[in-house]
């Protein structure tokens, strides 16, 4: 039993030094276990995730024995409802309460889960939920087609020409100091062609998951992309060494690394961004206007978006508090065909929506103060790819009027 003690402090050490906070050790609520379970609390994280929109209900966490049996397994456990349960940023859990079935953390010899999921609440506190523009830093995250296969490659790029945008999940090797809003550029690597085939922008600090390989108990560390730009290999020309080489004519930085998420030299940021925009510009890879950042300002009580950063760049600020007002104001429902995310798909869906700009920043080409209620409207996948599928956009009044067209012929 001693033993069993040990282990208790060893993982509430592990927790505290997370950020959680022991509030009590009381016995398990009408369960039948043969010892107590830690309670604790961790303010920091519950704003956090509220302030990143998530709907908190489980703010309690505790340290507890899995079963009835003596020598059971111990791990962690939450609300059903917690987002560390469905976001791809916190480990997925690696067992279960047997009193009801809640997923949970636990170490084994193998797969040391508990220790991985406080690993990962760590880095996702690291930065604040709203990006400072103060500094963005540039990184360059590696694909390998001889080491995994991107299956769906033709399908994300489909997806970015249709909205803008497509978010990937994507191994970021040791790199734990990439924040959210820092610039990314995918490389492929291995046989040709080589070359920058990718860029967008950070969507989440680092955080560990599953390993991508596959193996069972192998973990690696991940950041969510999202990508404004995508060329497929087998179809389009990459921007191969030789263009690599005009960037960076002194040669200062390693192209074809073995590792990805490696950092790219602040004194060719702006010879690659240059580069590289008259490259997408030039082979026409931009087919969508709309294509959004979240790198954001300092925000005060009016919100200015469609600041172009780089001139030659053309890339433009959009501002998520003013999403957030917009949703406070008109919830989550689609305002063309009325879907609700949340109604249909159940926890997976809350608060899933996109956010419409009624005037496209991108036209405007200069920084506007919005309006979070008059210029924002909320609006599913599937009406916003509608609306903008042509230029200028249609207004929601026409979409509208389309489906209404089509849904009386029915």
């Amino acid at each position: 039993m001693s033993n069993r003690k040990n282990i208790y402090n060893s993982i509430r050490q592990k927790m505290e030094a997370a950020g959680f906070q022991f509030e009590t050790e009381q016995k398990p609520h009408l369960q039948n276990r043969k010892e107590n379970e830690l309670k604790f609390v961790h303010p920091q994280l519950v704003k956090r995730l509220e302030e990143d929109g998530y709907k908190v209900r489980a703010k309690k966490f505790y340290i507890k024995p899995l079963t009835d049996e003596p020598d059971c397994e111990i791990g962690f456990v939450t609300g059903k409802s917690s987002p560390l349960y469905k976001e791809s940023f916190f480990i997925k859990a690696n067992s279960s309460d047997s009193f009801d079935e809640t997923p949970a953390w636990t170490n084994r010899e193998n797969n040391a889960a508990l220790d991985s999921l406080l690993e990962s609440i760590t880095g996702y506190l690291k930065t604040s939920s709203d990006v400072s523009s103060d500094q963005m830093n540039t990184y360059l995250f590696t694909w390998n087609p001889n080491k995994w296969d991107w299956v769906d490659l033709a399908d994300s790029i489909e997806h970015l020409e249709t909205i803008g945008y497509v978010e990937r999940r994507w191994s970021c090797g040791n790199s734990k100091g990439i924040k959210k809003g820092d610039r990314v550029f995918l490389i492929r690597l291995g046989k040709e062609p080589r070359g920058i085939m990718g860029s967008g922008y950070a969507k989440s600090s680092y955080y560990v998951a599953s390993h991508w390989d596959g193996s069972e108990g192998k973990t690696t560390n991940y950041i969510d992309i999202e990508f404004d730009i995508l060329i497929n290999p087998n179809e389009d020309t990459l921007f191969d060494k030789e263009s690599l080489e005009l960037v960076d004519i002194n040669g200062v930085q390693e192209w074809f690394p073995q590792l990805s998420g490696i950092s790219i030299k602040q004194e060719i940021v702006e010879s690659l961004e240059s580069h590289w925009f008259n490259f997408i510009k030039e082979n026409k890879y931009i087919k969508n206007s709309f294509v959004s950042n979240d790198v954001v300002t300092k925000i005060k009580e009016t919100y200015r978006e469609g600041k172009a950063k780089d001139i030659t760049q053309t890339r433009y600020e959009r501002n998520p508090e003013a999403r957030k007002r917009c949703l406070r104001h008109y919830g989550y429902s689609c305002k063309v065909c009325d879907f609700n995310f949340e109604h249909h798909f159940g926890e997976i869906g809350q608060g899933f929506i996109h956010v419409h700009h009624i005037n496209q920043i991108s036209d405007i080409g200069k920084e506007y103060e919005v309006d979070p209620i008059k210029d924002l409207i909320p609006v599913c996948p599937n009406c916003h790819a509608m609306i903008h599928s042509k230029r200028p956009a249609f207004s929601i009044k026409e979409i509208k009027e389309i489906r209404k067209t089509i849904y009386n012929k029915v």
